[in-house]
């Protein structure tokens, strides 16, 4: 997964559209699409509250013994309360920041051992500064860090193994860029990756999303999205990918 992040990454850097505005310091079009392609000399504000409607796969290492999860949405949505989930950018001609807060609580049972399964209850947040080159007004870099606190509750065989958490920090580095499709259709890619062994041994995302435009100010984003971990630190060992879709809203003011 770590490779496909990466050619994500490359994809977003090579199909960025090489275009300049005329004006790059002019005020906003009047379509938010717009918004992609030009620079603002005032601040420009967007929230996108969603769901990230996600599963479960990956492996768990307890007392020395690993075992495989394996739980989609479907099967989440039965056992685990709704999480909370929402997205901040604001920017300034080349420049923004970027924050995230998710909180997802996730089960899921082993698929080869019985009475096996693993409660994950995670609270991610990140912080990105955004830069805009000037042979791209539709790609942003960035550079940032995701914090992802753990705690895990693992019943192992039918005994109930005692509740593990640990925090890692991570850097990371990626890029996300947009490109209008037709009319009030765009498209968003971003992929990052971070960890770098600094606290966790590695992480990754991936997101592919759909925008429609309702009007100026509001859209309505969906798509698909990735994120795994791999941690070998404290009381937790794991290897996990959280897939699944984003549903949201993004407001623009």
């Amino acid at each position: 997964m770590m490779k496909s992040c990466c050619i994500a990454l490359s994809l977003i850097l090579l199909t960025a559209a090489p275009v300049q505005s005329q004006d790059a310091d002019a005020e906003a079009p009047a379509t938010a699409l717009a918004e992609n392609t030009t620079l603002s000399p005032e601040w420009r504000f967007s929230l996108r509250p969603y769901f990230f409607l996600s599963g479960l796969s990956g492996s768990v290492t307890v007392e020395s013994v690993t075992f495989p999860v394996n739980s989609n949405f479907a099967y989440l949505l039965e056992n685990v309360k709704m999480g909370g989930f929402i997205s901040f950018t604001a920017e300034k001609r080349r420049w923004g920041i970027n924050a995230d807060f998710q909180y997802i609580n996730l089960y899921g049972e082993s698929s080869g051992l019985r009475d096996t399964s693993l409660d994950l209850k995670n609270v991610i947040g990140e912080i990105d500064l955004l830069y805009r080159p000037a042979a791209a007004p539709t790609l942003r870099f960035l550079v940032g860090m995701r914090v992802y606190s753990i705690r895990q509750n693992v019943l192992l065989l039918g005994r109930e193994i005692p509740e593990a958490s640990t925090t890692v920090v991570d850097p990371i580095l990626g890029a996300y860029g947009f490109w209008t499709l037709h009319d009030r259709w765009d498209f968003e890619l971003r992929g990052d990756v971070g960890g770098f062994g600094v606290s966790s041994e590695s992480t990754y995302q991936m997101m592919a999303l759909f925008r429609w435009g309702l009007n100026d100010t509001l859209s309505l984003p969906f798509g698909y999205r990735v994120l795994g971990y791999q941690i070998r630190q404290d009381d937790i060992r794991m290897n996990t990918r959280m897939t699944g879709m984003v549903l949201g809203l993004d407001i623009r003011f």
